[in-house]
């Protein structure tokens, strides 16, 4: 079955404002002198909070054309103004909070299948996302499980995120929470799929929903489970530890490319290469 590659950029951040090199690339990759960026705040369930993100967002991101969607109730979101937004905009933006109220209220919403849409099929628009928004680009996203509890079987919990890529589990503030037990657990429940940690104010530029280039001052680390000899997952109860043979882990540093269909590093594609 041939599956659609998105023509966008999808750019899952491993939290904090991302650091002035990502937030650069951003703006370079929309091809624009002046991007219009809409950076939606729901993550959080604050005003106070949501006001603040977007002081900062704006400062850091040294553009003016910088628009914001902000709403508590899933029946807000298809407001004219929020769907213009979108429409009208070169890059969206998901700030951090609560990965569960991004899903909850953009799923199986008109302004989330708008932006799905423009991702898949226009060059050059960027989707990021920094922690609660990057974690919820998943098909399938972490909303919990505490590091030293993870390889316990029944201490991780699973849901249904945004859907933007559907072949990797996006874990953020990686190496600074030693959140590498909970992402090996994710892997074990599906080898098919791939662990992708990310360091805080790091950044995976992921290219046609397969390339990815790591920038920022961090790591990407990516667990693979494809050539799992043996777990004892299916074998235990909640709450006994598990067991695994043969998993895969990967270690990328800023600058550094993976092919995520390839399961590898690779050199830099033409396309990327043309910025």
């Amino acid at each position: 079955m041939k599956i659609n590659k998105p023509k966008g950029i999808l750019v899952p951040i491993g939290g904090g404002g991302g650091g002035l090199d990502i937030l650069e690339r951003i703006v370079k990759e929309t091809k624009k002198r002046n991007p219009k960026i809409c950076y939606i705040t729901v993550a959080t369930s604050s005003p106070e909070e949501a006001e603040e993100l977007q002081e900062q967002f704006s400062e850091d991101i040294g553009q003016k054309g910088v628009s914001f969607i902000h709403f508590d109730q899933h029946i807000d979101a298809d407001s004219p103004e929020n769907l213009a937004k979108v429409r009208n905009c070169d890059s969206i933006f998901f700030g951090g909070g609560n990965q569960l109220r991004l899903s909850s209220l953009l799923g199986g919403t008109k302004l989330m299948d708008n932006i799905k849409s423009r991702y898949y099929n226009e060059e050059h628009f960027v989707v990021a996302g920094s922690s609660a928004g990057a974690a919820a680009m998943s098909g399938t996203m972490i909303i919990s499980g505490c590091s030293q509890d993870a390889l316990i079987k029944g201490e991780l919990q699973l849901t249904n995120g945004l859907d933007l890529i559907n072949n990797v589990f996006i874990d953020t503030h990686f190496t600074e929470r030693g959140r590498f037990a909970r992402l090996i657990q994710t892997v074990v429940y599906n080898p098919g799929i791939l662990g992708l940690g990310l360091s805080t104010n790091t950044a995976a530029f992921i290219y046609d929903g397969d390339r990815l280039e790591v920038v920022g001052s961090g790591l990407a680390v990516v667990v693979d489970g494809t050539l799992i000899e043996y777990s004892n997952l299916t074998e235990i109860c909640d709450g006994d530890p598990i067991t695994i043979q043969g998993l895969r882990m990967h270690v990328i540093g800023p600058g550094k490319c993976f092919s995520l269909t390839e399961r590898k590093l690779t050199m830099l594609s033409k396309r990327v290469d043309s910025h």
